[in-house]
């Protein structure tokens, strides 16, 4: 059945290149569904990972566990149930056909109709733009509450808020010597916002972060201290270096376009960039980084690990998405804490389950446990503002 392959074949470079269509999409997942088809998606597994992992050994993948995760059960289950992987390791070529429902979804910028039934006894809705504006002399604007158009002026910056959640500080022509004065913009659990600097300079704040910033960037530096993950589209200004310090470490910037994550309850920190170059200071040592490199250290220790990324990974929480590769259950959740303003309690063991899938931001909690819950041996129960987690034995 040649025609068959070739069809088969092609529908897949068609959705990894993005151009499939939602009923070409259908027919790529009936095919693959299919035993008598199983070879044609071994080969071009196979073909995918050589391109994308040279020195991938693909005898060692386990396309037997990922096959059965696409075939098993009602055709709609199985679409969530490629998500999910237990207790193994996936390679990006496996994690692309994973992905493939909500892939394709993603891709076409269209939402998804899980059409799925939640256990849930209550629901919890995602984050939106919500942020507080600290000012100089202490005073507080709930962003969220306030009225679009200028909300107050610091020193020579008119500070001006928009409709799409952006904050903009435009610094007027300052007559003599400028009088500095330092703001905070903090984001609670369930919250994000976007930040235009004096110096043009664009900032991401994810959900339970913040920045501290002045009014103009007077001096030779323009420094700033963040928690939590901001993302970066710093201006150039070769005059006068950008600095990002965050606790232990420090950022040295010309131009260039990062992401700081430096939440305090995860294991590690890490800085990824994705355009120009950085210097990153961490204790007694520091790294320079290229695009497409995570830089991973410990606020304990002066050791800074650099290895590539995929970006998309990285940064595609200000894009409205959720990515997980090989992402366990408690750094799942731990993003579930902070974007839906809910606790996590785990019932028992903590489930050895790694997840990896394209999930969007914008669904209430139980679609998104709903699609999690598909590796079929974890529980979720919605209980008001706690979200318990248990290990379903089988």
């Amino acid at each position: 059945m040649p025609e068959n392959n070739d069809r088969i074949n092609l529908l897949l470079e068609q959705y990894i290149n993005k151009t499939i269509s939602e009923s070409d999409f259908n027919e790529l997942f009936d095919y693959i569904s299919k035993d008598e088809n199983r070879h044609i998606f071994d080969d071009f597994m196979k073909k995918v990972d050589k391109i994308s992992l040279p020195d991938a050994d693909v005898h060692h993948i386990d396309w037997q566990q990922m096959y059965d995760n696409i075939v098993a059960g009602k055709k709609e289950k199985s679409r969530f149930a490629i998500l999910v992987t237990i207790g193994k390791t996936i390679t990006i070529a496996a994690s692309l056909i994973m992905t493939m429902y909500l892939g394709y979804k993603f891709f076409n910028k269209q939402p998804v109709d899980y059409a799925v039934q939640t256990t849930a006894k209550q629901d919890l809705v995602p984050g939106s733009n919500k942020a507080i504006l600290k000012l100089a002399d202490g005073s507080e604007i709930i962003l969220n509450n306030a009225q679009n158009g200028v909300l107050t002026q610091q020193g020579h910056s008119k500070v001006s808020k928009s409709n799409d959640g952006l904050i903009e500080y435009n610094e007027q022509t300052a007559n003599g010597e400028e009088t500095v004065y330092v703001n905070t913009l903090s984001t609670p659990r369930g919250g994000q916002y976007k930040l235009m600097l004096p110096d043009k300079s664009l900032v991401w704040l994810n959900a339970q972060s913040s920045i501290t910033f002045p009014s103009a960037f007077t001096g030779k530096q323009r420094k700033v201290s963040v928690t939590g993950e901001a993302y970066f589209e710093v201006t150039k200004d070769k005059t006068k270096p950008f600095m990002v310090e965050t606790g232990s470490s420090s950022v040295e910037v010309l131009g260039t376009h990062f992401n700081v994550n430096v939440y305090p309850n995860e294991e590690n920190a890490a800085i990824t960039l994705l355009e120009g170059s950085i210097k990153l200071n961490h204790n007694n040592s520091s790294k320079l980084l290229l695009p497409g490199q995570q830089a991973i250290y410990n606020a304990h220790s002066s050791g800074i690990e650099l290895k590539r990324v995929d970006l998309d990974n990285v940064v595609d929480w200000k894009n409205g998405l959720f990515i997980f590769e090989d992402a366990s259950v408690a750094e799942v959740m731990r993003q579930i804490e902070r974007w839906y303003n809910v606790d996590v309690k785990y019932i028992g063991k903590t489930p050895d389950i790694k997840f990896n899938g394209v999930i969007s931001r914008n669904n209430n909690v139980s679609k998104l446990l709903k699609l999690l819950q598909a590796a079929g041996n974890i529980d979720f129960k919605i209980n008001e503002k706690t979200i318990e987690v248990k290990q379903i034995n089988k």
